[in-house]
């Protein structure tokens, strides 16, 4: 998704952007990878369940964290499953959809750098999506560079499946970090530069109006022809948005044809405990199905890499190097997606891995993107 990742909101590094985690990939096949006390044998998946350590508790959301405890939860109407192809641009810049907020809550803690909101958008239904699509959003206002025009369009990924939080078809989520400028020389904010579309989400009440476009991007689509592949999942920050709605048609609602039985490895990276998003969510699928599912966080803030720097993503993925590179060979799907600024770490430390392993990492990649196992959505 190419275009939609040029013209999405960026928040840049003089918007709490200096402590970002970097991620990593992999993949699933024939080959036996173990993952500590855990090992994928076969096509077989195949661990003991490992203790789990105390996690930020984050607060959210319409019946999210308690549906995942229980039972999968029954999603209608079920004819959003029978399109053949992805809906794209139903709605275009210059005749955007008017949707209405229904809730905006904070899903950070107090020590967390910024503020990052999960919004739920009522569209009545009338403007379905599949996962790993975005929505654009058309601020209220004047464009500034062009008198007289409307903003811009701001692209954000969907953080819901296609039924939404409510499971019911008629909402989707977006996940939001507010953007606020801060001065380089005096160190103040400067509201005068703050990201326009990112406030207005986060500052929206219950009730509000907001002009939709989309849905956009094929490129993040989870594919989903084979129900037990594998599929890495490398988020930073709000760039867990897409994953976040793979994991809940995997592991919270009930499709009926869709029944997941492969393996989902989810890396986070975020500044710490208090940034983490879903935390809940994912902790719950991994108490529920320990045997489809892994979560590695890297908290560039609170954790040392193996040189004692502070952990990145790209840490975590030359940590887990070998499995990651034996499920990339099986055929695993592997996703990007988070500030562009994270690629760089990440291609040098997959490159180093694989010199170190005595292969081309430049012909490995061109194989996984002939083979449509590499997903970038980066901004």
């Amino acid at each position: 998704m190419a275009t939609a990742a040029a013209s999405r909101v960026a928040v840049s590094a003089q918007v709490f952007g200096s402590d970002r985690g970097v991620g990593s990939s992999g993949v699933k096949g024939n080959n036996n990878v173990s993952f500590g006390n855990k090992s994928w044998v076969g096509g077989t998946l195949a661990w003991e369940s490992k203790a789990m350590r105390p996690r930020h508790a984050n607060k959210v959301l319409c019946m999210s964290v308690q549906q995942a405890s229980k039972s999968k939860v029954s999603v209608a109407p079920l004819d959003l499953e029978s399109a053949k192809e992805p809906p794209l641009n139903t709605y275009k810049p210059k005749g955007p959809y008017k949707a209405t907020i229904v809730s905006v809550e904070r899903i950070v803690g107090p020590k967390a750098p910024g503020e990052t909101c999960h919004i739920v958008i009522d569209h009545g239904g009338n403007v379905p999506y599949w996962e790993g699509q975005s929505f654009g959003v058309i601020p209220p206002g004047e464009n500034p560079k062009k008198p007289g025009a409307p903003h811009n369009v701001r692209l954000y990924s969907i953080a819901s499946t296609r039924y939404g939080d409510n499971f019911d078809g008629r909402t989707g989520s977006l996940c939001v970090r507010r953007a606020v400028y801060y001065d380089p020389e005096t160190g103040k904010e400067d509201p005068s530069k703050n990201g326009v579309c990112s406030n207005f989400l986060c500052n929206s009440k219950p009730g509000d109006k907001i002009q939709l476009t989309g849905p956009s991007g094929k490129i993040m689509l989870l594919p989903e022809e084979d129900p037990n592949a594998t599929h890495i999942m490398i988020a930073t920050g709000t760039g867990v948005a897409p994953f976040r709605g793979y994991l809940r048609r995997m592991f919270m609602e009930d499709v009926p044809n869709y029944r997941f039985g492969g393996l989902a490895w989810l890396f986070l990276g975020v500044a710490n405990s208090d940034s983490l998003l879903y935390d809940d969510e994912f902790t719950s699928y991994l108490k529920q199905y320990p045997d489809n599912f892994r979560y590695d966080k890297a908290l560039s803030r609170e954790q040392k890499n193996r040189s004692g720097g502070k952990m990145y993503v790209q840490d975590k993925i030359e940590e887990y190097s070998d499995e990651i590179f034996k499920l990339l060979d099986g055929g695993a799907h592997i996703y990007f997606c988070g500030l562009k600024g994270m690629m760089p770490g990440i291609q040098d430390t997959l490159k180093k891995v694989a010199e170190q392993r005595g292969e081309s990492w430049e012909q490995k990649l061109s194989q996984l993107k002939k083979n449509k196992q590499w997903h970038v959505e980066v901004y």
